[in-house]
Order: structure tokens, then sequence, then C-alpha cells
């Protein structure tokens, strides 16, 4: 989560409900924030600049040391894989690891890939359960054999092979969120009037619900706290918790890495959608539609919304549109136009559907996307980024939408 919450305005006017939210959102996160640094103003600049490290803004934590690797001639793949580890580890960073929000029957189930730009190799695992840092077992599948996905309980006994220890992920914290979402959804009477996503049959649909407006939303996670309250969660814990429940998102933390000879490699692992059905796996665990490199190119990785990015193989879109002389953040923007085509423009579909991609280009060129301008709370889409001139920098994505999915937009950028 960003500790420095902005006010999201835009032309579609986010309510003051909204930003008044947002504001007690940074000031309820500041003990689990991943962006407590004083970030300079961005300065893109003019010349892209070597080496360079981009990831999604929660890698801020450890990007100065995947950097620092660089400079001491590290393996771009080493440098990735650092800050994907630190993410693992970290038990209050909900989104990969230890600590990762779990399936609807509370297992935590791993995505995790990495791709290695020098020797052009590349290798996956999926639903992996009792493994803490995903991304490695991926690495070592790279490295031990020939093959590319590897899903399940028999990753898990590959990771059990060759040394990775088993252990229970589930914090006492997410146990208490699990609580909470079960709770939430054994009562449909406390989420009120409001849409479904209609991409999903019945009965399911009843699972995957939004209120109308953004004012509604903030009230009905306000009155839904005394809940989590209830499940022991502490005050500064229970607006994350419920917005957990009620909005849940997939958060993939990506990484890619370039040093001076311009090697390139990237990594991405992640939870994946929380709640979710057990089995299921997400973007990170369907090379080129995640995560992919084409080290003559450059990279892209997603988190977000996955069935999205598989739907166009949104990844391998993006570094094909590079390959055909489009800029970062232009490929990024008709990987975009895709998902929204193959939603069959449906802009209630849409609203359930928070898609972010980053991208690396093999020159250091970079930019990262977004669907929507700002999630559930109002807060603008971020990433991460350190190059040359060993500066860490974290700027606002590009939205294809520039409002919120609560508000919704009726026109998109071009």
């Amino acid at each position: 989560m960003n500790g420095s919450r902005r006010s999201f305005l835009t032309t579609a006017a986010l309510s003051t409900a909204s930003v008044a939210f947002a504001a007690r959102s940074s000031a309820q996160t500041g003990a689990m924030s991943h962006m407590q640094h004083n970030e300079p103003e961005p300065e893109r600049p003019l010349i892209p600049r070597l080496p360079a490290v981009l990831s999604k803004a929660t890698g801020t934590v450890g990007i100065d040391m995947a950097y620092a690797m660089l400079l001491k001639g590290s393996d771009t793949l080493d440098a990735a894989l650092h800050v994907c580890t630190t993410q693992e580890d970290d038990p209050k960073d909900h989104s990969t690891g230890l600590g990762a929000l779990p399936n609807a029957q509370g297992e935590v189930q791993l995505d995790a890939c990495c791709l290695h730009g020098p020797t052009r190799r590349a290798a996956a695992v999926g639903s992996v359960s009792g493994i803490r840092n995903a991304s490695l077992l991926a690495r070592a599948l790279m490295d031990e054999t020939g093959n590319a996905l590897l899903v399940g309980s028999d990753a898990q006994a590959f990771a059990l092979a060759h040394g990775f220890a088993k252990e229970d992920l589930l914090t006492e914290r997410v146990r208490q969120n699990y609580a909470l979402w079960k709770r939430i959804r054994a009562d449909p009477n406390l989420l009120g009037a409001g849409s479904y996503d209609p991409t999903w049959p019945e009965p399911l649909r009843k699972a995957h619900f939004l209120p109308r407006s953004q004012r509604e939303f903030d009230l009905l996670v306000h009155s839904c706290e005394p809940l989590a309250a209830q499940e022991g969660l502490a005050p500064a814990m229970t607006w994350r918790a419920v917005l957990d429940a009620l909005a849940p998102a997939s958060q993939a933390v990506y990484v890619s890495a370039i040093d001076r000879k311009g090697q390139m490699s990237c990594a991405s692992s992640s939870g994946g959608q929380p709640w979710r059905m057990p089995g299921v796996a997400s973007d990170v665990a369907t090379l080129g539609a995640g995560c992919f490199l084409d080290p003559d190119v450059g990279s892209a990785g997603a988190s977000g919304n996955a069935e999205a990015s598989i739907k166009i193989a949104g990844a391998h879109t993006i570094v094909e549109n590079m390959r055909m002389g489009m800029t970062p953040e232009k490929a990024g923007l008709d990987a975009l136009h895709r998902i929204v085509r193959a939603y069959n423009n449906d802009m209630n579909a849409l609203r359930f559907v928070d898609v972010v991609y980053y991208i690396l280009r093999k020159d250091g060129a970079y930019g990262s996307v977004s669907l929507w301008g700002g999630d559930a709370t109002g807060q603008v889409r971020q990433f991460t980024i350190k190059d040359g001139e060993n500066v860490r920098r974290t700027e606002d994505c590009v939205a294809l939408f520039p409002c919120g999915p609560l508000n919704g937009c009726p026109v998109a950028r071009g």
C-alpha cells in the first residue's frame, strides 16, 4: 500500500466522501506502508539511463539493494528476484509470500515466474502451497529442469526435493481477514444495492459485487468495520480488511532489471486473486500474459485482473508493440484498449477489471499504464523506477480511464 495517498480529482469528479476516505486510509496505514520514503518529484530523463530497476510501487523496499547489485555486476535476474523475495518475506505485504491473502478455502497458493534475458530461459510455478519464496522456486525450476511450468502439489514436491522448507503462510492477521470475508459473504443483506460482474454466471455472480458509486462504497466499508473489529482486527486495520473482503484485487509484485550492458531479466510473484477458487492460477503463472521479456526488445509485467491479461496475452502484446516501434506507454495503452474490446466495451464489466502494466525497454526507456486512474479508495496508481542517476522515483501511471472504477468514465485516453 502507498502511504502517501493523494486526492484523486478527474473530470468525472470523485466525491468528497472518496477523498475523505483516501485521506483516512493514509492515516491508518502508516505502519504497514511500503512507501515510507521521501521520494523526489518525478523528473523523467529525456535520454534513458542504465542500469535501471522498475517495479510495482511496493517494490520500493527492495529496489535500492537490487540497484546496488547491478552496480556491482550481479546478474539481472538476481537483482529482480531480490525485490520479489523481499516482498515474499514480509508478513505485512498481503500480495504474496508469507501473509498473502488466501483462496476460498483459506489456503495461501502462490504463483511466480522468472525470465532470464542473457540465456533466454524462463519458468513459472502456479498454485503452490506452503512455499514462501515462490519466485526462487520458479528460478530453481528454470535452472534444474527444461520445463517451463509446474503447478500444485507437484510444484510443492519439487520444492521440498530441492531444499525449500514447507511452512504455514497464514499469519494471524490474515486468518482474521479470512474470517471477516466469510462473515460478509454469508450475509448478502450487508451489501445492499449495487451491480454484479456480468462476466460471471449465476449464482457465482453474487460474489462479484460493487456498489453503484464511490460514496456508496465508502459508506459500505464504514458500515462493515465493526464486523472487522469483532474478528479481532485492530482499529488501524479494519478499513483495509473490509476493503479486501469487498473488492479483492490481485496485486502481483513485478520487477524488471537491466544492467549497463543492456542485459535484462524480470520476475513476478503473486498470491493471486484473494478468495478465489482453489487451484486457479493467475496470469503470473502464464508466461506472456502477466510477465514477458524479449532481450532484444524489452519486458513487461502486470498486476490486477489475471483473466484480462490472459485473454490478450498482455505482457507479450506490449513487448511486440515495442518491437514495432511504439513507446512503452503507447504499447501499454494499446494493450489496455484490447482489454476493453475483449470485454465488448461493456463499462459495467470493466468496473470489475483492474489492470496495471509495468514496462521497461532495452535502452532504459520505461513507463506504466493502468486501466483506471485510481483504485477503489481513490489512490492514484503508481510505480517505482531507479535508473542511471541512482535516484529512486515514484511516478503516476498513465491511465486509460482517468477516473476510478466506482465512478466510470465516458471517454478513454486515445
